[in-house]
C-alpha cells in the first residue's frame, strides 16, 4: 500500500492513536521522576547526609569540598572536639570542656540538636554545627564561645575577646579571603572550622595551587590518607598529625607540643614533603600518618621544622608486622626525602619516617 500523501488530513483514529502514545510516554517520564525524587529524599537525610556523600574514587567535587566539616561523634578528640563543647556551652548545655567526646558530650549534642530542631543522633555533622556557629563575636565578647574561636585560631583560650583574638581573626580572614574586619561571623567560623574558604595569593606571589596551605587543603579531600588523633608517647591534643594538617588547611600553621625540646609553637609544613604524602596516596598507598611536628624527637629533629612525616600504618598493616614499608621508603627516596628510616634503624621498628632538608 502507497504511503498518505505528507499533506494528507489525519482521520479520528489517527488522532486517537497519537494521543494515546503521547500518554503513555508521559506516565513513563513522570514514574521515572518520581522514583529518582524518592531515591534522593532517602540518600540526603539526616545530620551526616552531606559529609558521608563523597566520591570515593575520582577526587572531590566542589560540593563535596565546600561540605568538609569534621563529623564528631564518641571517641573523637581534639581541638574540633574542644571548639563543640564550649559552643555546646555557650548554649547553656553542661559539658565539660575537656577535648574528649564522651558519653556526656553526646547527651548534650543530643540535647541542643531536639531544640535545634535537627534530627537526634548525638553526633556533630555539617546541620549541627551550622547551628552551633549561627553567631557572631567581636571586641568585647567573653565566654564560652570565645574559647571556642581561641581554640580554632590556636591562641590561648582565655575566653576575652581583646586585641590578640582580634588581631588573630584578621589576620585569618585576610589569608583565607574574607572581608577583613575582626569580626567572628558564620562565614569566619566555616573557614575555620571546614577549611574550604580559598586563599587569595598576595600580588607577585606564588599561586595557591603551589602553596602549603592549599597542599594541606588538597590532602584533607584525599582518599587514602588518614591522620592519628593521638600521641604515641605525650599528650597534647593541639599538636597531634590531625591537628597538623588541620591547621595547616587554615593557614595558621601546625603546632608543636609543649612537651618537646622546642616547646609550643606554630611551623610550617614543607610543601614538597605535602606533595610526596599526595603523590603516595596516588600511587595506590594507604596511610596513616603518626607524626608531623607534634610529639617528642631527637633534640635537632626535622619534624619540629616541618620537614618530615612519620607513619605507622600502610595499606591497613601496622609497620613492622607485614606493611610494604620498604616500598613506601625507596618511593619516599625517589620524591627527594633526604632521611629516611624504618623497621631496622634505631627508634623505627614501629613507623617509618621521610624527612626533607
Amino acid at each position: 500500500m502507497a504511503p498518505p500523501p505528507a499533506n494528507a488530513t489525519p482521520t479520528h483514529k489517527d488522532t486517537l492513536m497519537r494521543k494515546h502514545a503521547r500518554n503513555l510516554l508521559l506516565h513513563s517520564l513522570a514514574a521515572t521522576l518520581l522514583a529518582g525524587a524518592a531515591l534522593t529524599a532517602v540518600s540526603t537525610t539526616g545530620d551526616e547526609a552531606s559529609a558521608s556523600a563523597r566520591p570515593a574514587a575520582h577526587g572531590a567535587t566542589n560540593a563535596t569540598k565546600a561540605a568538609s566539616w569534621p563529623v564528631l561523634k564518641t571517641g573523637s578528640r581534639g581541638t574540633d572536639v574542644f571548639t563543640a563543647q564550649h559552643l555546646l556551652a555557650a548554649r547553656g548545655h553542661t559539658v565539660k570542656a575537656d577535648g574528649a567526646y564522651g558519653k556526656n558530650t553526646a547527651a548534650a549534642v543530643a540535647k541542643f540538636q531536639k531544640r535545634a530542631g535537627l534530627r537526634v543522633d548525638g553526633i556533630v555533622g555539617p546541620k549541627t554545627w551550622a547551628k552551633l556557629t549561627a553567631l557572631t563575636l567581636r571586641t568585647g565578647a567573653q565566654g564560652p564561645a570565645v574559647k571556642a574561636l581561641q581554640h580554632q585560631l590556636g591562641i590561648h583560650p582565655d575566653g576575652i575577646y581583646g586585641n590578640k583574638t582580634y588581631n588573630a581573626v584578621r589576620a585569618f580572614q585576610t589569608r583565607s579571603g574574607l572581608k577583613t574586619d575582626g569580626v567572628a561571623g558564620p562565614k569566619t567560623w566555616t573557614a575555620l572550622i571546614a577549611g574550604h574558604t580559598p586563599a587569595k595569593p598576595k600580588p607577585g606571589g606564588t599561586k595557591p595551587a603551589t602553596t602549603a596551605i592549599a597542599l594541606a587543603r588538597q590532602l584533607l579531600t584525599k582518599p587514602g590518607i588518614t591522620y592519628a588523633t593521638r600521641h604515641a608517647k605525650t599528650v597534647d591534643a593541639a599538636s597531634t598529625a590531625y591537628r597538623n594538617i588541620h591547621d595547616m588547611a587554615k593557614g595558621i600553621g601546625a603546632a608543636t607540643s609543649p612537651h618537646s625540646h622546642v616547646g609550643s609553637k606554630r611551623v610550617q609544613l614543607d610543601p614538597r614533603m605535602l606533595k610526596a604524602l599526595i603523590t603516595l596516596a596516588d600511587s595506590g598507598y594507604r596511610l596513616q600518618i603518626s607524626e608531623f611536628v607534634g610529639g617528642t624527637h631527637s633534640k635537632k629533629s626535622r619534624h619540629y621544622r616541618g620537614l618530615s612525616f612519620d607513619a605507622n600504618i600502610i595499606n591497613g598493616k601496622h609497620v613492622g608486622s607485614g606493611a610494604p614499608h620498604k616500598k613506601v621508603m625507596n618511593l619516599c627516596r625517589t620524591l627527594g626525602a633526604t632521611e629516611v628510616l624504618g623497621p631496622g634503624n634505631k627508634g623505627h621498628n614501629t613507623h617509618i619516617h621521610c624527612a626533607w632538608k
